[in-house]
């Protein structure tokens, strides 16, 4: 009854849809046994995706007045010491009551972790990315009248890999004579640490800690108030690369008939094709795998291959796209493709993502590049009347 119903649901879908059949038949020589396999196209889809459609403006993604696009990340009060966090005087110390002490004293930055919140996607993360110009910008506040040299330490850690940032030891920037607080920055980037190797890490998790010296002269007086707080800012700019940069993730097969009521049965279909035709104003492309796997037996039992989905636009000598790639795809869903779909227990899928040149050279992203696309479907369901 169930295959009667659905080849009824198909005649009528073949009458309202007479414009995409392709194939024609006399309806007066049907008997009551009918074969048919018409093959339909169904209507095109036609639209354009903007990144700016995708992802907003907000306090974590920002697009400048360019529309270039950053990432940005805050942590306020990474260093806070006062007077009172360095250690006891080392070495000859003399008091003075006018000027205050002289001799060196040292302090420990308290250790502080930024979870960035991305270690689910990270699982599922394979392939190698670099982020060209990522910066850090320490800015901080300071009122000790004698240098303080600082060893600030950062590291990324993702599951078992490490990467230290890497930086010098820095002396900050301290009241002159008659001031009583300095505000000023330090810049920390690939000119002056190995911060790009951490960020494109990359990292779950990024730990600071550090320590800070004062040798006080004696010279000239220590407020018991005196005090260094920093808070610092990651900026990450989407100048990137990707080289087979590639996200797999393992779903239940929703295509599986599990109870057998299902009226949507893919064994009645001779062929399912999807044709895509898109113009990538972006500088990356996208490959696209699907593939029916049986968990028990641990195999694939079929795989649709989308690889080259979307190619990646052409970019100018500062990595910007200054142009657009036609790409045409046929994404073909095969009868033996359909036998395997209720012979698989999980869908798994696989995007692979390489910038242009195959991932050689840096691109920028801006919010607006897009995507222009038509799809269409086109299906040969096999019908018996009987």
């Amino acid at each position: 009854m169930k295959t009667k119903l659905q080849g009824l649901i198909f005649l009528v879908l073949l009458f309202l849809m007479a414009a995409c059949v392709k194939e024609t038949y006399d309806m007066n020589k049907l008997s009551s046994k009918v074969h048919l396999t018409p093959s339909m196209v169904l209507a095109a889809i036609k639209g354009e995706i903007a990144l700016s459609d995708m992802v907003k403006s907000n306090d974590t993604v920002v697009f400048d007045q360019n529309n270039f696009v950053k990432v940005i990340f805050k942590e306020d009060d990474v260093i806070d010491l006062h007077f009172a966090d360095f250690s006891p005087f080392k070495g000859p110390v003399s008091l003075n009551e006018v000027y205050g002490v002289k001799g060196p004293m040292n302090a420990t930055i308290d250790p502080q972790t930024i979870d960035l919140g991305i270690d689910e996607l990270l699982d599922h993360l394979t392939g190698t990315f670099l982020i060209s110009n990522p910066s850090i910008t320490l800015s901080y506040t300071n009122s000790f009248r004698d240098p303080i040299q600082v060893t600030f330490n950062a590291s990324g850690k993702r599951n078992a890999q490490t990467v230290d940032l890497g930086l010098a030891p820095f002396t900050i920037a301290y009241p002159g004579p008659g001031v009583t607080e300095v505000t000023s920055s330090l810049k920390i980037d690939k000119s002056n640490s190995a911060l790009p190797a951490l960020i494109s890490l990359p990292p779950e998790t990024i730990t600071f800690s550090g320590s800070a010296s004062i040798n006080s002269s004696g010279t000239i007086p220590l407020p018991g108030d005196a005090r260094f707080l920093a808070s610092l800012e990651i900026v990450i700019p989407m100048e990137l690369r990707f080289n087979n940069l590639q996200f797999a993730d393992t779903l239940d097969n929703f295509m599986k008939d599990e109870s057998g009521d299902s009226p949507f049965d893919f064994g009645n279909f001779g062929l399912l094709k999807v044709i895509l035709n898109a113009s990538n104003g972006f500088p990356l492309g996208i490959g696209v795998k699907m593939s029916l796997y049986d968990s028990v037996t641990k195999s694939i039992k079929a795989t649709i291959d989308g690889t080259d989905l979307l190619k990646p636009a052409p970019v100018d000598n500062t990595g910007k796209a200054n142009g657009v790639t036609d790409s045409n795809t046929s994404i073909e869903l095969t009868p033996d493709f359909f036998k395997s779909v209720n012979k698989a227990d999980k869908i798994i899928f696989s995007f692979t993502l390489n910038t242009s040149d195959n991932g050689t050279k840096d691109v920028k992203i801006y919010s607006d590049y897009s995507i222009d696309f038509n799809a269409a479907l086109i299906v040969k369901p096999d019908i018996n009347l009987k």
